[in-house]
């Protein structure tokens, strides 16, 4: 791992092809706008985190994720269109102007990394030997071709960060005080940049610890890297303990996995009951608000969910998919944890496969129990002996709340 710069490996990724991963997300207009506002929040405090802990190739793909999310896909939003019709629309459409007038300052700070990264991939480039190519005979005096290839910096953004600047004046037109809103990063001080005229600052040593970085050895099935979870095998069992009087009644209970990134791998730590409403079926939250609050103010990430099956055995229901779902647009490696009791099979950890599963469950209109015509939309992902999922049970300290 490329320490300085957060790379997933020791050769850093050339950085124009940055903004086309940072565009590959699916989207519909089916899933909820309050899902999409929160995947945009967690999107931008993940960003953050990232900054901070020197990640700055995480950085640039979700500050420029969040900015096309806003500008090209969420304005766009039918509930975001019908807002005075919809329920809770004028909560909604406040949380998305508020959210549009953090996006100037963000783009700036996505500039101002891009210039990091350009001028580190050059470094890495020119250390490589170069491969003997002879000239054309044909042409023995052609001029050499320059190394604009190389030389990252002059070129301008890419058609995405041209498409959001012109998207971002006429979202921010309306907002004189745009300019004056600032982030709260705390790059590290081998990053700092005093002024836009000023050559990027490039670290002269590695700002992580000495304590080895957990390697991606995990990937969806379209290639996209899972970073190593790990679950408290006893957090199940003091979940089951909570959930037992639901259980005796035949009704679902469900909590949320939270946790720390350290050294590239997820570490669960947390397990907060929310207020819900059960059925023998189904177990739907309350008071988001609280429960979120709540993961903020600890700093969390959310790293996926659990719930019982009371009367039923272990897997996805189609709720569930649309449930994980949500939880997948927030952070790829989130996981989904399904307890039955009352069977031999009495645990499965799954996530959503990319693909098929994510691009089905996103496009899919439908809402409560129905049938999906796709096949493997979802998949275990605890890792065995013999299965290499992303997933690994290790005994860790952690810690429990309930708010209902």
């Amino acid at each position: 791992m490329d320490s300085s710069l957060g790379g997933s490996s020791a050769r850093l990724q050339d950085p124009k092809l940055l903004n086309s991963i940072a565009a590959s997300y699916e989207y519909s207009n089916s899933i909820p706008l309050k899902i999409w506002l929160r995947s945009a929040t967690t999107m931008l405090k993940h960003g953050q985190y990232y900054a901070t802990d020197g990640n700055l190739t995480e950085t640039y793909v979700l500050y420029l994720r969040y900015v096309d999310l806003l500008a090209n896909r969420l304005y766009k939003h039918p509930e975001l269109k019908n807002w005075k019709t919809s329920k809770d629309g004028a909560i909604n459409r406040q949380t998305y102007q508020n959210m549009c007038k953090k996006m100037p300052e963000i783009m700036n700070e996505a500039e101002r990394i891009r210039k990091l990264l350009d001028a580190k991939y050059l470094e890495q480039q020119q250390r490589q030997p170069r491969p003997y190519v002879p000239r054309p005979r044909a042409t023995p005096m052609a001029k050499r071709s320059s190394e604009s290839s190389l030389s990252l910096s002059p070129e301008p953004q890419e058609d995405l960060n041209a498409s959001l600047a012109s998207k971002l004046r006429t979202l921010s037109s309306s907002s004189a005080n745009n300019s004056q809103i600032k982030l709260d990063i705390s790059y590290p001080n081998e990053f700092a940049i005093e002024s836009e005229t000023e050559p990027p600052v490039l670290p002269k040593k590695p700002i992580s610890s000495s304590a080895a970085v957990h390697k991606t050895v995990n990937f969806t099935e379209g290639g996209s890297p899972l970073r190593t979870v790990f679950l408290p095998p006893k957090l199940v069992d003091e979940f089951l303990t909570i959930a037992k009087k639901n259980t005796s009644k035949k009704l679902e209970t469900c909590g949320i996995l939270c946790g720390k990134l350290n050294r590239n791998a997820f570490f669960i730590n947390y397990l907060v009951i929310p207020e819900q409403d059960s059925t023998p079926n189904t177990c739907n939250t309350k008071n988001e608000e609280k429960l979120f609050d709540f993961i903020d103010n600890l700093d969390l990430f959310v790293l996926g969910w659990i719930h019982t099956h009371p009367t039923q055995s272990c897997f996805l229901s189609s709720v569930d998919l649309h449930t994980q779902n949500s939880y997948q647009i927030m952070l790829n490696e989130a996981i989904a944890i399904v307890c039955s009791p009352k069977f031999e099979r009495k645990l499965g950890i799954f996530r959503l496969t990319d693909p098929p599963g994510i691009p089905t469950i996103t496009n899919c209109n439908l809402s409560g129990f129905h049938p999906h015509e796709t096949d493997n939309l979802y998949v275990e992902c605890h890792r065995t002996n013999s299965d290499g999922g992303h997933v690994v049970l290790k005994d860790l300290p952690f810690e429990i709340k309930d708010l209902r």
